[in-house]
């Protein structure tokens, strides 16, 4: 699987995680690329840093 593809892999079941908590496709974008760069600036792990993006996605559906 290409790095591309994987984005993608990961983003689809983001985006089902999302539509459950009433976000949209934009702000999911923007929280896992946000992560994904600090994820590799301290060399964090996918496992991790998919965490961190849920985790994030569930405190900005409590906001809005």
């Amino acid at each position: 699987m290409t790095d591309d593809e994987h984005t993608a892999a990961e983003l689809r079941g983001l985006l089902g995680f999302a539509r459950g908590l009433g976000l949209n496709e934009a702000a999911v974008r923007e929280i896992y690329e946000a992560v994904g760069r600090e994820a590799a600036e301290a060399g964090i792990g996918d496992d991790d840093r998919m965490d961190e993006v849920r985790k994030r996605m569930l405190a900005v559906a409590r906001i809005e």
